[in-house]
């Protein structure tokens, strides 16, 4: 017995009946496989397709919060960059005290970078229009696509004169250069310039009260500049033309013919019409020839003096909107003047140059 059992035959015979159960076992587990393998494949294609989703929606979300607020996209990033530029310039400049952005945003309403900067003082002014060049200069450089709004406030003294200007850079450094220097050419003579310099005016040049006529007065300047005065009580202001020419009629000759009238008033000029108000005192009596007639008088002859048009306010000042309701006209007419209305007004208007003829 002990022999049988352990003969070769019954060893391979047990081995034999084994091997098919285990590879009985093998299919079978194989057979399990197979299905968990298809599924896994399914679940990695639903997992890339979410990420694809959270990508496509972050995306449309991203660009609707850029769309909505810029700010926290591209252009923001740019009016940052131009802010940064322009600060890190002009603060390197021998000639700058401070230099500070007061705004660097981008919204709906468009992109805007504004600096607040002090010059020491006398700085001439022609070290500052190349300060101002050279900082557009350099960020034309740095961000050569930015198309919003750049201005730049400069304020300093110098020569007596008080300067507090905003440049607009957003535009040739050539011109920034040309502009500022036939801005600032009265510093020195005008007490104030404020305002804007930019490619549409110039600032407002005040020479403060003066007994006579500044000498830079009819000196060219910017386009849509003014310059201002007070003389004998009046208030004086003058606007260039579009080529930044000056007119120059007798200031001085009209202070003194509306001071007969009257201590205070304005003496507006501005694309070929002088404009007086002030002239009347006596609501009842409005603007009588007596009164009227030696401003007329003072530019008597109105093609010399530059002038198309004469306005005379008719009304009693009261600080009303309809203060300037009426005004007594004349007209230029081969270099003397005519009455621009007919009816009373007209005969208003006659009665008053009649009146300066006897001047």
């Amino acid at each position: 017995m002990p022999d049988e059992q352990t003969t070769p035959e019954h060893r391979g015979g047990v081995g034999a009946d084994e091997a098919p159960a285990v590879n009985s076992g093998n299919d079978a587990s194989v057979g399990r496989r197979k299905p968990s393998s298809g599924r896994s494949a399914g679940w990695w294609a639903i997992r890339v397709m979410l990420v694809v989703l959270v990508v496509i929606i972050g995306g449309v979300i991203y660009l609707i919060d850029i769309t909505v607020h810029p700010d926290s996209g591209p252009d923001g990033f740019q009016v940052r960059r131009v802010a940064s530029t322009a600060s890190k310039h002009l603060s390197s400049s021998p000639d700058v005290i401070s230099a500070e952005t007061t705004e660097a945003s981008a919204d709906l309403g468009g992109n805007d970078v504004r600096l607040d900067v002090r010059l020491k003082d006398n700085t001439s002014a022609e070290a500052a229009a190349n300060l101002l060049a050279s900082t557009r200069q350099k960020t034309l450089q740095q961000v050569p696509h930015y198309s919003g709004e750049f201005v730049i406030s400069v304020s300093w003294n110098a020569k007596g004169s008080t300067i507090d200007v905003d440049v607009s850079c957003q535009r040739d450094p050539e011109a920034i250069r040309t502009d500022v220097k036939r801005a600032l050419t009265p510093v020195g003579e005008a007490k104030t310039f404020t305002g804007n310099i930019d490619e549409y005016q110039g600032p407002t040049i005040d020479y403060g009260d003066v007994t006579t006529l500044p000498t830079t007065l009819t000196q060219p300047g910017m386009k849509k500049s003014s310059k201002t005065f007070t003389m004998n009580g009046w208030k004086v202001t003058s606007t260039s033309n579009t080529d930044g020419q000056f007119s120059n009629p007798p200031f001085d000759q009209l202070t003194t013919a509306t001071g007969q009238a009257s201590p205070t008033g304005t003496i507006e000029l501005s694309n070929g019409t002088l404009s007086v108000t002030g002239l009347v005192t006596d609501e009842r009596k409005g603007l009588t020839p007596e009164a009227a007639a030696p401003v007329v008088h003072a530019v008597a002859d109105c093609r010399a003096a530059g002038l198309t048009t004469l306005q005379l306010n008719g009304k009693l000042q009261k600080g009303l909107s309809t203060d300037n309701d009426y005004w007594l006209t004349f007209t230029c007419n081969n270099g003397t003047w005519t009455p621009t209305h007919e009816s009373t007004r007209g005969q208003d208007e006659a009665a008053i140059l009649n009146k300066a003829a006897e001047l």
